[in-house]
């Protein structure tokens, strides 16, 4: 009570100080304005000798009464003649006044000014106070605003925003909702970054409805089917799915017309493992490469004869047919261990392949990506989908078309008026896309247009490594990012949307018994705070996020609108390949469904865990797990697999296969038995494959 009452005691005094310094100029100035007034309306003669008359009539002549003297004295007057221009001087008393025509006449006059002076007085009274205190009002708020000395700040609305950007002559047709993006900026790539169903995709339908009603191509990544059936048309777009009753006759040999495309082709197809001998994947790439450019010339080529030649033929078979070149010495029969486990890494990515097997059969003219993205209709779009049922088994297949097209565009002339769009939405669950750094960078002189969705920064990371992803993110220029539920992703995408320097206001009070103590202090402090806080961003509804756009415009939060979209087209026509499948290469898959393994013991570093922990006991039981996880990182996605190893026992000293270990170890078998007895639970080598 008694900090608040003295808070209120200081704060009522200094009110009443200015108060009263405010009150005084005010009525001084009305004064002013009242006399001001009536000199405005008559002639100041007239205005003296009504006041005269006025004087007379209530001071002179009540006074005169009441000390009992009827006649006082006279009082001279002067008066300018207006036809000659001669001041008149005369002499009257105090009764001949109150009765003159010509005072009854100025007073009356000055009466009547009097009153409408007091009216415009009155209205000037009322106005200066109220201006004056507004005006102090709002130096006085302006006096308590922070000040933005450099940084970004946080828009208060879209309007801002737009109004913003027409000042600038920058504001774009396209939008997001109610906010219109940077002229040019979907050039410079957009980036969505959101948990599960907070609103991504509702911004990616809004903004191809635009791209749509421009005419322009898009290339666009439909996991789960969610865009064919709002934007596909039959006859004009391409769905490229092997799965889907749609899909043309896609010619890989129309695709890759040299070595070099082949080699480009087979990088997403085999992607690089996170950790292990890279030998391995570059042996199985050189094998494919090698076969698939061995096969141009053949007039029956197509994928089921590159697949029984990958995958079906025997060593000597698949050895002549690439002898003379580099690939050979992969399969010579000298080395016949190391060959069977190349073709075992390779039949792991390959195998994507075989759901293409009889394209060619189904009457439909060649395709091909490159061509589409040179000569096709500038109306055109290409969907490259996949389902949930069956998108591990399609991904190396979807990464490497989407790769091909991100190559095709950058193969065009340059432009800065075309427009391709790329929408990559849930990038992460594609393999590792070699050229999308350089497509990012580049695609703008070619006119491309990419837009990225991930639902947390974390699955970048662990696809494309740490330094890769910051440099992907980087590349993006107009970002949105909604709801973030982990602390420390919030966190991060907090640091994204930057931060602001002010000078922050503060003010301190001080009081006690004596008011000489009373006082208020008010300084400005040099700070940086973040522009929104992780919680903000925590707390985000569905449909709400904040916008970064290109440049130097304000950080602003956008809330998005659902639209109904008619749906116009089946989501997905299933293909029956079952019919068409080569029943020697499943054969020959299905064999290999423990051998698909050795992609997992192609990590040295596993190898050499097992041996160095084969005497350590319990206490290394645990690096022989994390080194066991770290192989299975490995494995190509979609092969479900469990290592010898890794079988369940209640033992201290896990099962081996050490044939597996020996031809990895170039070490003769006997020779590696020898090495292992302490092993009592070791699995006898099988004697072939």
């Amino acid at each position: 009570m008694t900090q608040g009452g003295q808070v209120i005691k200081y704060m009522v005094a200094m009110f009443m100080q200015i108060a009263n310094i405010v009150a005084f100029w005010v009525i001084l100035v009305t004064i002013l304005v009242f006399f001001a007034t009536i000199a405005f309306q008559i002639p100041f003669e007239k205005m003296i000798h009504g006041l005269s008359y006025w004087a007379m009539d209530t001071l002179v002549i009540p006074l005169q009464e009441a000390i009992g003297t009827s006649e006082g004295g006279t009082f001279t007057f002067h008066w300018l003649n207006p036809r000659t221009g001669q001041v008149v001087e005369f002499e009257k008393t105090a009764r001949e006044v109150r009765f003159d025509r010509y005072f009854i006449y100025c007073y009356v006059l000055l009466k009547e000014a009097a009153f409408w002076a007091w009216g415009v007085a009155s209205f000037t009274f009322v106005g200066l106070i109220v201006a004056v205190f507004w005006w102090l009002g709002k130096k006085g708020a302006q006096q308590r605003k922070n000040e933005i000395i450099g940084g970004r700040y946080l828009a208060n609305s879209v309007k801002e925003i737009n109004q913003f950007l027409k000042a600038k002559g920058k504001i774009s047709p396209l939008k997001i909702g109610d906010l219109h993006l940077v002229e040019n900026s979907e050039q410079q790539n957009f980036g969505l970054h959101g948990t599960v169903g907070t609103g991504k995709s509702t911004a990616i339908n809004d903004l191809l409805s635009q791209v749509r009603q421009q005419g322009k191509r898009a290339i666009i990544y439909d996991k789960g089917n969610n865009f064919i059936p709002l934007f596909y048309r039959e006859g004009k777009d391409i769905i490229l799915n092997p799965m889907d009753a749609r899909c043309p006759n896609w010619d890989l040999w129309r695709e890759c017309q040299d070595r070099a495309d082949f080699e480009t082709f087979a990088l997403p197809l085999l992607p690089d493992a996170k950790s292990g001998d890279p030998f391995w994947l570059m042996s199985a790439r050189l094998l494919f490469v090698a076969t698939a450019e061995h096969m141009r010339s053949h007039p029956d080529r197509s994928i089921k004869k590159l697949l029984q030649r990958l995958l079906s033929i025997s060593l000597p078979e698949l050895h002549d047919f690439v002898q003379g070149t580099d690939a050979a010495s992969l399969v010579d029969g000298s080395i016949e261990k190391t060959a069977m486990t190349i073709r075992t890494v390779l039949s792991a990515y390959v195998k994507a392949l075989r759901y293409c097997q009889g394209l060619e059969k189904e009457g439909k003219p060649p395709f091909s990506i490159r061509e589409w993205v040179q000569n096709a209709d500038e109306d055109a779009w290409i969907f490259i989908s996949s389902d949930g049922r069956l998108h591990t088994a399609l991904k190396p297949l979807i990464s490497t078309w989407l790769n091909i097209t991100m190559q095709s565009v950058l193969a065009l002339p340059p432009s800065r008026e075309r427009r391709i769009w790329t929408v990559l939405d849930e990038l992460p669950s594609l393999h590792k896309l070699p050229v999308i750094l350089d497509y990012l960078s580049e695609a703008r002189k070619f006119g491309g247009a990419t837009l990225i969705g991930i639902q947390n920064f974390s699955q970048l990371e662990a696809n494309y490594g740490a330094q890769e992803a910051r440099a992907i993110w980087d590349l993006v220029n107009t970002t949105l990012y909604f709801r973030a539920p982990s602390g420390s992703v919030a966190e991060w995408v907090q640091k994204e949307l930057g931060e602001t320097r002010l000078l922050k206001f503060r003010d301190q009070y001080s009081y006690g018994v004596d008011t000489i103590r009373d006082g208020v202090n008010f300084s400005k402090e040099d700070t940086r705070e973040k522009i929104v806080s992780f919680s903000d961003i925590q707390n985000l509804d569905d449909l709400q996020c904040f916008v970064s756009l290109l440049g130097d415009v304000s950080i602003v939060k956008l809330t998005l609108e659902h639209k109904q979209y008619e749906t116009i087209a089946a989501g997905k026509i299933e293909r029956d390949v079952s019919a068409i499948f080569d029943n020697q290469i499943e054969q020959e898959l299905n064999k290999s469904g423990i051998e698909s393994k050795a992609k997992a013991i192609a990590s040295n570093t596993l190898i050499n865990n097992k041996k160095a922990n084969t005497n350590t006991g319990e206490g290394n039981k645990n690096e022989e797990e994390t080194s066991t996880s770290t192989a299975n990182d490995d494995l190509p996605s979609g092969t479900d697999i469990t290592l010898p190893w890794e079988s369940s026992t209640s033992d201290d000293v896990a099962p081996r296969n050490l044939y597996h270990e020996a031809i990895t170890t170039n070490v003769p078998l006997d020779e590696y038995q020898d090495i292992n007895n302490n092993n009592p639970r070791k699995i006898e080598h099988e004697k072939s494959v």
